[in-house]
């Protein structure tokens, strides 16, 4: 098959999530308890005494392990068809290697993750419940900044902090030019799907600690990045602000090579892994899924 079918696609999907819908359902319960248990020890040991400073903890953390546990999960593309019976089975399928391929980097990617969001949610409601009936957290003590005045109960959402920590804050600067400004979402933008796309061709080519050499790779490369800017005495981004307001911004050349390295770098290894996939065997080797001697 050489063309691509959104139809086969959908139905490769499906096939992937029945196969694992039943460890995705644990999963899930278990971070849903995982996250309630978690947010009522971080209560407890920090002792802390406004609804605001508990939800903006609890955002901070929360966000450090939704994406910490989300770039886990992108690394384990193939760890779903790493069994040879369900490799069997998953190689047999009548759809194209490319609908496939597609299929796992979207159970991973965007299933996976919505499912460790909504474990988040459905966690933080749990907590949210329980201090609305018991404990001392029932009183009415309310937490209130900003303009307008947003009020903070014990039993308010963690989420919408959640959501902002993991949010770039670009925009809030509204003084910023709008070149300074696209250029600091494309340099953003280059390094999430650069970052994406190395997570996807560690899980495709090996089979074991996938996400730890990702990682050494991605520090390496930006320890050598930094040091080349400090060696050169350059910088990305700098802003220019006179008695607390913003007077200008300036665009740097490492900016520029950002925003064109690096997603020349995630088309091939986004390229390289579907290159590597498409040479799968029932038989691998027990660190690789791409056999070098043979090619």
């Amino acid at each position: 098959m050489n063309t691509f079918s959104f139809n086969r696609f959908g139905k490769t999907l499906c096939w992937v999530l029945s196969v694992n819908q039943r460890r995705m359902l644990y999963a899930v319960v278990g971070s849903i308890v995982g996250v309630f248990v978690g947010e009522m020890i971080l209560l407890r040991l920090s002792n802390l005494y406004s609804p605001v400073i508990m939800l903006n903890q609890y955002g901070q953390v929360g966000a450090a392990l939704f994406a910490l546990v989300s770039l886990i999960l992108v690394s384990t593309i193939m760890s779903s068809v790493n069994e040879k019976r369900k490799r069997e089975a998953f190689l047999m399928l009548p759809s194209s290697n490319l609908e496939k391929f597609l299929a796992l980097m979207t159970y991973t990617s965007v299933v996976c993750v919505l499912g460790v969001f909504l474990a988040f949610v459905l966690g933080d409601s749990l907590r949210m419940a329980w201090f609305w009936i018991s404990g001392p957290y029932t009183e009415a003590k309310v937490s209130y900044i900003g303009d307008p005045v947003e009020y903070y109960y014990w039993w308010s959402s963690a989420i919408p902090m959640l959501v902002d920590n993991l949010t770039p804050h670009v925009l809030d600067a509204f003084s910023y030019n709008w070149f300074y400004v696209v250029m600091n979402i494309v340099v953003i933008a280059a390094i999430a799907v650069w970052t994406h796309s190395l997570l996807i061709i560690g899980g495709t080519l090996l089979r074991k600690y996938s996400f730890v050499i990702s990682c050494i790779v991605f520090i390496v490369f930006w320890v050598i990045f930094g040091k080349t800017m400090q060696y050169f005495e350059l910088s990305m981004f700098t802003s220019t602000w006179e008695n607390e307001r913003y007077v200008s911004g300036e665009v740097g050349i490492p900016a520029y090579i950002l925003a064109v390295l690096l997603p020349l770098f995630a088309v091939f290894n986004y390229w390289a892994s579907f290159r590597i996939f498409k040479n799968f065997q029932l038989i691998t080797n027990k660190w690789l899924n791409y056999d070098f001697h043979k090619r």
